[in-house]
């Protein structure tokens, strides 16, 4: 076998990290121009923008590459100052909580929501993590009878008041004054309204599981089929949603899987009449899903679990009546999604 110079091997690693460095660059210049003019309007913008902001990370080898194999200053500048733009909005957007500031008299709230993945999340871990957690009002999504059968059941002496109709479920310390089924933008998916009586104070609560996007393939040409991004049965059931909240004259609390990551349009319509709790007072990216997932190798019998989540689609949402006082990302069940808790308390204005 004939041995390539170690030269030219050099020289085509520099010119390959060139290329890179370069097509990555316009490629972070196009998604933003395209996402201020069209948003989610474009699919493509809209799939991107789900993995935001891990695809920013590579930004910061830009900078490197600049000094080290491309070798010219405008490059090295405009990169450096990418770098110094985006350590800020990631500081600024995950890295900064801003809790409310509370005395002993405000009462607060906690609240647990939980996507249970059907079968997977067994009865006694869903028992554990409640005990664990303890928490004033549960929300649970896909859920199947034996959730309802078992866990519900043995959690009756703590939570009296349920409402467990698979694929949701409510668990509340506090009398539930009514409840409904709904049905937003008339799509299959099921969601709950209820009305739960608070320190004297009735508060509005609705438990959301919205309608995933997936990747479908379309045939253009004979032989030719190219996979599009759908999301458009959500953003009807965000718009009904909001509408909704919107006509409210008590206290929200709305939680549960909204299948949409912070980046999305979806999730700026909503932040516009709610407050995301753990954008307010948690820390970090929040990420909820997927985990646990089986990715199998090449190497037969071999698989890889995917352990660490890399979007965030489950949300606790307020509105302006309360405050939050802490949120996180709790500790992995069987499910795919990871639960996420928070503590709400309850304004001064807000109490009748």
């Amino acid at each position: 076998m004939k041995h390539i110079p170690k030269d030219i091997i050099q020289r085509c690693l520099k010119q390959a990290a060139k290329f890179l460095a370069y097509s990555y660059s316009a490629f972070i210049i196009c998604y933003f121009i395209f996402k201020l003019f069209f948003w989610d309007r474009l699919w493509i913008i809209a799939l991107i923008s789900t993995f935001s902001p891990l695809i920013l990370f590579p930004t910061f080898l830009l900078p490197i590459i600049g000094l080290s194999i491309i070798k010219k200053r405008w490059f090295t500048i405009i990169s450096a100052i990418a770098c110094i733009l985006l350590i800020s909005w990631l500081h600024v957007k995950y890295f900064y909580p801003t809790p409310i500031k509370i005395t002993d008299s405000q009462p607060s709230i906690k609240i647990l929501s939980h996507n249970l993945s059907w079968h997977k999340t067994q009865s006694p871990t869903l028992l554990k993590l409640i005990n664990q957690q303890k928490p004033d009002i549960i929300f649970l999504q896909e859920i199947v009878q034996k959730h309802t059968q078992r866990a519900f059941t043995s959690l009756k002496a703590d939570y009296p008041y349920q409402i467990g109709t698979p694929p949701v479920g409510i668990l509340s310390k506090y009398p539930i004054v009514s409840s409904e089924i709904l049905h937003l933008a008339g799509h299959p998916e099921t969601q709950q309204r209820a009305i739960i009586k608070f320190n004297g104070q009735e508060v509005v609560i609705y438990n959301m599981q919205a309608t995933g996007p997936w990747v479908s393939r379309y045939k253009k040409l004979r032989f030719l089929k190219i996979p599009v991004y759908k999301y458009d049965k959500r953003a009807p059931e965000i718009q009904d949603l909001v509408q909704r909240v919107e006509r409210e004259t008590l206290p929200v609390i709305v939680a549960g899987d909204f299948n949409m990551t912070d980046e999305t349009q979806d999730y700026d319509r909503v932040q516009k009449v709610l407050q995301d709790s753990f954008r307010k007072s948690g820390w970090g990216f929040g990420f909820t899903w997927p985990h646990g997932w089986e990715l199998k190798l090449l190497v037969k019998r071999s698989n890889w679990r995917l352990n660490y989540p890399v979007f965030r689609i489950d949300y606790i949402w307020y509105s302006k009546h309360w405050g939050a006082k802490s949120s996180s990302v709790l500790e992995a069940t069987e499910s795919d999604h990871l639960p996420v808790g928070a503590e709400l308390i309850l304004l001064k204005e807000a109490r009748l």
